[in-house]
């Protein structure tokens, strides 16, 4: 089941208004601290950024429940591969088709959307048939791959595939590849391994030799596989037919659908997509 999560980006514009200076770097700071994998870390950050910032801190428990924003504390999977505004693209890109009546309106979204789905289905096609992860997950198995064979690793259980790993840092970590995941909490949430994972998966593959453990992509969720991520653009998005072509059945002919009744606000229509009660920036 979907579950509700605010934006950190906005989020984080909405805290640094409740300081009077270096307003960006309260932000940054909230944004690392929404970030944390570990509830261990949050809890120490967190108290430090409320002592260093107090009026955030109250504006953050008066508003706002901290699992909703805090990446530790979700209930669900916060979508995060894509960091790009979805919201404020799109009025940005449909800035001057939000002026057209419904159906011209609908017409240049369809367009976009098309070309769109065009652009990532030959984007797929074009890439090697030996890439099978979306890039970003590639380049940082690339990455963490070489750190993890390096790590000190230790089997636990044979049958659950729990192992016990000595980190960079010199920290040990409980890794279970059996349910993919890791003291760290980084397997857990993005479902893609660890450092420490990847050490484990790598003795698991070269000495314990698993039936269900043949390969690294093994222990990486389906949901991050050029296949998987494909499926999403396969269908085909439909122009709207001309009205000379519809069917409409008489009793929807016979209605006349009005529009809702609201309260015309004084002053100038807003052009600009809010933040919050307090901020707004162009869209």
């Amino acid at each position: 089941m979907t579950k509700h999560g605010y934006c950190i980006w906005h989020l984080s514009h909405n805290v640094k208004l409740h300081v009077k200076q270096g307003r960006d770097e309260v932000a940054l700071q909230f944004r690392k601290v929404a970030q944390l994998y570990s509830e261990a870390d949050f809890q120490k950050q967190y108290q430090d950024f409320r002592e260093r910032y107090p009026s955030c801190a109250r504006y953050l428990d008066k508003s706002i429940n901290v699992k909703n924003w805090t990446k530790c504390h979700f209930p669900g999977g916060r979508y995060n591969i894509d960091t790009s505004n979805c919201a404020e693209s799109l009025n940005a890109l449909f800035q001057k088709a939000r002026k057209m009546s419904l159906l011209p309106m609908l017409d240049t979204v369809i367009d976009k959307m098309a070309e769109w789905f065009n652009k990532h289905r030959k984007y797929v096609a074009a890439g090697p048939s030996s890439r099978k992860l979306v890039p970003l997950v590639e380049n940082k198995m690339h990455k963490r791959v070489p750190k993890g064979s390096k790590l000190q690793v230790t089997l636990l259980n044979t049958f659950q595939l729990e192992y016990s790993v000595i980190g960079a840092d010199g920290n040990t970590y409980l890794v279970d590849l059996h349910h993919k995941m890791c003291s760290c909490r980084k397997f857990d949430i993005d479902k893609y391994p660890c450092r420490h994972a990847i050490g484990a998966a790598i003795k698991c593959m070269k000495h314990d030799r698993p039936i269900e453990l043949s390969d690294m992509y093994d222990v990486i969720s389906h949901y991050y596989f050029i296949r998987v991520w494909a499926l999403a653009y396969q269908r085909t998005i439909y122009p709207v037919p001309h009205m000379s072509d519809w069917m409409i059945p008489k009793e929807v002919e016979e209605q006349c659908p009005l529009p809702p009744e609201y309260e015309k606000r004084k002053g100038r229509t807003q052009k600009k997509v809010s933040f919050g009660r307090r901020k707004t920036a162009p869209s």
